[in-house]
């Protein structure tokens, strides 16, 4: 009942807004309302254009004169912390460019007295010294080692990804603010793949052997003790763990000297040579080469949780893999034809395939040592 109540406020919501009076709106000092009714009902053909491009001139025109006042206030102060404000403020004008832009035409062809401003220039000037500064801000707010300082680098850096997709190594400072911002962690694993995972995988996977530098950054626990606080969980949720069967490849090829002229001279009877060279086989080595391969996955999701609101802060994906492969040869015929390479393994053992609980093992080691590199980053704990 109530998901159909949500979506029926979704659907009513484009007209309840154009239902309402471009008039009583800019009353209400709504002008960015206004101006999408208008914009709206003008594309639409309804309305009385007079009267609905006058509301858009009026509605249009102090939007920008407040915003562009607001503006000559910010960078009246001079300080270098307004330019996450002023790139806002220039978003907000480009945003009615942008939504006028629908009408550009109707507006010249009804030679309508509104001059749109494009502010898409100014509007990334300012994101780019908004990023400059907040990037900077955060690094120097990580330097103090304070607990609360840690915690507005995470809140500066986060804003960072919302006008930057990818910038420098904010991912990294984020994941470091999270950290340092924390008291105490509480550590989880949690098995959400269709697998069975190997006795104590889950306990030797919690064991992060935390050097005395390490845990001043941040310790943690697995178990919650009652009354004790963590105002961070770190939860590893393991979504695939894969096995694939082993294989053997074999390839079998004939090889030839690949330099005769030092082949040959390698002879010191010559008529050796010329005797060998009546052979079939000569300057041939039949090869069959042997390729064993085993391999296992784990993906997992390690996710910062903050434990009081259960928000996720931070999620990093993350892939671990074991690969047992083993190469051996065998040779016939003139074994000075056989390249060095296969020479090399010509005495290898064919080997038995580790079982799957081995091979899920290795991954989880591999895994436990990039999860470590992720959340104690050396250049956290070096800092």
């Amino acid at each position: 009942m109530m998901k159909r109540y949500i979506l029926l406020l979704v659907i009513a919501f484009p007209l309840l807004l154009n239902a309402q009076s471009p008039k009583k709106l800019i009353n209400k000092g709504e002008y960015d309302k206004a101006i999408e009714v208008c914009v709206n009902k003008l594309a639409d053909g309804k309305g009385n254009k007079d009267d609905l491009y006058a509301s858009l001139k009026h509605a249009y025109e102090t939007a920008n004169e407040n915003d562009l006042n607001t503006l000559m206030e910010l960078k009246a102060t001079g300080s270098p912390a307004i330019w996450f404000d002023v790139f806002v403020e220039y978003a907000k004008l480009q945003n009615r460019y942008m939504l006028l832009s629908r009408i550009s035409e109707q507006l010249r062809r009804d030679m309508v007295n509104i001059h749109p401003v494009d502010y898409s220039e100014d509007m990334e000037a300012a994101r780019n010294n908004a990023v400059a500064y907040l990037y900077a801000h955060s690094i120097s707010l990580l330097k103090t080692n304070k607990k609360a300082d840690a915690g507005q680098a995470y809140s500066e850096l986060l804003i960072i990804t919302k006008l930057r997709s990818e910038y420098m190594n904010v991912e990294k400072l984020l994941r470091q603010s999270i950290g340092s911002s924390a008291t105490l962690a509480r550590l989880e694993i949690n098995n959400l793949s269709n697998a069975a995972l190997p006795p104590d995988f889950i306990a030797e996977m919690e064991n992060f052997a935390l050097t005395n530098m390490e845990k001043q950054y941040l310790d943690y626990v697995v178990k919650a003790e009652p009354g004790q606080h963590y105002s961070l969980i770190l939860s590893i949720d393991i979504t695939t763990v894969n096995v694939t069967p082993g294989t053997v490849n074999e390839k079998e090829y004939t090889a030839s000297h690949k330099n005769p002229g030092s082949f040959a001279d390698s002879y010191e009877d010559k008529s050796k040579l010329e005797e060998d060279k009546k052979h079939p086989d000569f300057n041939k080595c039949k090869i069959k080469e042997i390729y064993q391969i085993k391999t296992a996955v784990i993906k997992c999701k390690l996710k910062y949780i903050d434990q009081q609101s259960g928000k996720v802060l931070f999620i990093v994906p993350v892939t671990a893999r074991s690969v047992f492969e083993n190469k051996t040869a065998t040779a016939t015929g003139d074994m000075f034809a056989c390249p060095p390479e296969v020479h090399d393994i010509l005495e290898n053992p064919k080997k038995k395939f580790p079982k799957n609980a081995e091979m899920i093992y290795r991954a989880g080691k591999e895994l436990k040592s990039l999860l470590k590199g992720i959340i104690w980053d050396e250049d956290f704990i070096n800092d």
